[in-house]
């Protein structure tokens, strides 16, 4: 099983670290970044782990103000990231980025 981010996760997950250094600290930051790598080995571990979002993306909560959408494709054994996102706004929009 492999993982790989596309270029919109990695975009949206250093929008997710530079506003919790906005209203937070460096502690917080770490605090998501292994939230992050954790969420990531259970998730090759059980791919399935995720809530299904819609026909191919599932989604993980990683934290009340962040989630993490990805596909996974069985046949290829593969786990693509799609994007990060806060809570707190709109997923639709995000996802259209996709």
């Amino acid at each position: 099983m492999i993982t790989i981010w596309s270029d919109k996760s990695v975009v949206t997950y250093f929008d997710v670290l530079d506003f919790i250094l906005f209203l937070w600290n460096e502690k917080i930051e770490r605090n998501f970044i292994t939230i992050v790598a954790e969420s990531i080995i259970q998730l090759e571990k059980n791919p399935y782990l995720g809530k299904p979002y819609s026909k191919n993306i599932r989604k993980i909560i990683l934290h009340k103000n962040a989630s993490m959408f990805y596909e996974f494709d069985k046949e290829n054994e593969i786990i693509t990231i799609l994007l990060f996102n806060d809570n707190r706004q709109n997923t639709e929009s995000y996802l259209k980025l996709i």
